[in-house]
């Protein structure tokens, strides 16, 4: 079995086409596809789709029957236990990838939200430092934007209670610990937190970052620096 599931450059495009077999799938338990329509989706000739299918069902990765001049593809246990393991690589792959943003001017909405007592003292209290009273904002790119949201999902947020005072209602802050660096000297490394803050007015590649220390000056940052999130 471990030799079967072995990817070897001349399987290379096998792959991509069971790849592209799967994202036809959807919720179906079967691929109703003829040659000239995969080759479509692979930028190839139907000959040379036709080609892929034959080496994937001898590769054992599909099963294919005809049922009234209908080809049906199933994708079988190995062919499975392939895109798994195809996974699996890309995600330890995409893991080592550094998250960086440039940083940003911001509008003060950070140090506002920080600075507000019943954040703060839940601030100092869960986050193990004592917060600067304003945020760095890092404007983050659509791959590394995707890339933090994924790490995100996975990690367990520490949460902020939202609260009520005389003025209004405030709601419940999610903050993710981190550790921040400059691109160029990894070994200036400290503790940090994003702030996920339901209500702001920033972009959705924003990322507003929380530390100790005024960040601007303890790196020496200007707008357009480019620093590293480390999850």
């Amino acid at each position: 079995m471990d030799e079967k599931l072995n990817i070897l450059p001349e399987n290379y495009a096998d792959w991509f086409a069971l790849y592209q077999l799967c994202q036809q799938l959807g919720k179906r338990k079967d691929i109703r596809i003829n040659s000239t329509e995969l080759g479509e989706l692979l930028g190839v000739s139907q000959q040379t789709a036709a080609r892929r299918i034959q080496a994937l069902e001898e590769l054992n990765w599909i099963e294919r029957s005809i049922e009234a001049k209908t080809q049906v593809i199933n994708i079988s246990e190995l062919g499975t236990t392939v895109m798994l393991k195809m996974y699996r690589s890309l995600k330890l792959i995409l893991e080592k990838i550094l998250i960086a943003g440039e940083v940003k001017e911001g509008m003060g909405e950070g140090a506002y939200y920080v600075s507000i007592k019943g954040y703060y003292e839940q601030f100092k209290e869960r986050l193990g430092f004592l917060p600067y009273k304003g945020t760095l904002n890092l404007d983050l790119d659509t791959l590394n934007n995707n890339l933090l949201r994924e790490k995100i999902a996975e990690k367990n947020p520490v949460n902020i209670s939202g609260f009520k005072d005389e003025n209004r209602n405030y709601g419940d802050v999610k903050c993710y610990t981190c550790h921040i660096f400059p691109l160029k000297n990894k070994e200036k490394r400290i503790k940090a937190a994003i702030l996920d803050i339901q209500r702001t007015h920033h972009d959705e590649n924003i990322v507003e970052i929380l530390a100790e220390p005024y960040l601007r000056d303890y790196f020496e940052l200007k707008d357009g620096d480019r620093l590293i999130i480390e999850l």
